[in-house]
This record gives structure tokens, C-alpha cells and sequence, in this order.
């Protein structure tokens, strides 16, 4: 019975694990400490290096990625094909809480808060798949 138990936490385990790193063939890098010091207060917006800032107090358990320039372009390409979005950086975190791995995705475009949602990894990776395609 243990031995029937363990092969099946082995086997979501790795299934678990097969869809959140799905992403990870695409360039990701770790946010800098810029990324959450560039706080420019505006009346026009609210500040992204703040609501990043936020986000690393309410998720210390989470480390944080941003899209390189080139992921960001494909990202963006594949988004635009639904709902139109400006933006120049795109950040990830993955909360591997749950049974279900689930992403916040947070977005600014010249220091501003654009917006946030929570996603799969491998919807997030369709959305890559698609703006590749269509370069």
C-alpha cells in the first residue's frame, strides 16, 4: 500500500511539475532590485515598481520573473490578437500552491500598472506559441 501511495505523489509530482515549467524554454529573467525601486509617483497612474513592491510583501514565498525583451515581443503579439495591450514589461508569478500550479501575470508600460491576472502555465505558453507564429 505505501509503495502503491508513493508512486502515485511521484506521478503528480512530475505531471505537476511538466505543466509549470512549460514556460520556462522561453527567456525569463529575475526581477532586479530597479524593477522595484523605479517608483515614479503620477496622478495619471499607479505606480508598477509599487504594485510590484506590494506583491513581493504579500507573496514572499514566490520568486518573481519578467519577460525578456524578446518573450515580451511574442507575448504580446499573441495577446493582441484578442484584446489590444501596450506594455514594456511583463512579470510572472508562479504559486505552486494548489493541485493546479497558477500564475499571476502583473504588466506596466512606462512605469504604470496596467494590469493583472491569474492564468495556467500552459495558457500563458499557448499565448508565447501564438505571437511566435505570427512573427
Amino acid at each position: 500500500m505505501r509503495v502503491l501511495i508513493t508512486f502515485f505523489v511521484i506521478l503528480f509530482c512530475s505531471v505537476q511539475t511538466g505543466q509549470a515549467e512549460q514556460i520556462l524554454r522561453w527567456k525569463l529573467l529575475p526581477l532586479e532590485d530597479e524593477d522595484y525601486n523605479d517608483i515614479q509617483l503620477s496622478d495619471e497612474c499607479r505606480s508598477f515598481a509599487e504594485v510590484i513592491k506590494n506583491a513581493r510583501a504579500e507573496w514572499p514565498h514566490i520568486t518573481p520573473f519578467k519577460f525578456s525583451q524578446e518573450t515580451l515581443k511574442y507575448f504580446l503579439l499573441g495577446y493582441n490578437t484578442k484584446e489590444a495591450l501596450d506594455a514594456d514589461i511583463v512579470t510572472v508569478w508562479p504559486e505552486y500552491r494548489e493541485r493546479i500550479a497558477k500564475w499571476y501575470v502583473l504588466i506596466g508600460y512606462q512605469n504604470c500598472f496596467v494590469k493583472w491576472f491569474n492564468i495556467l502555465p500552459n495558457e500563458l505558453q499557448d499565448i508565447i506559441d501564438i505571437g511566435f507564429k505570427k512573427k
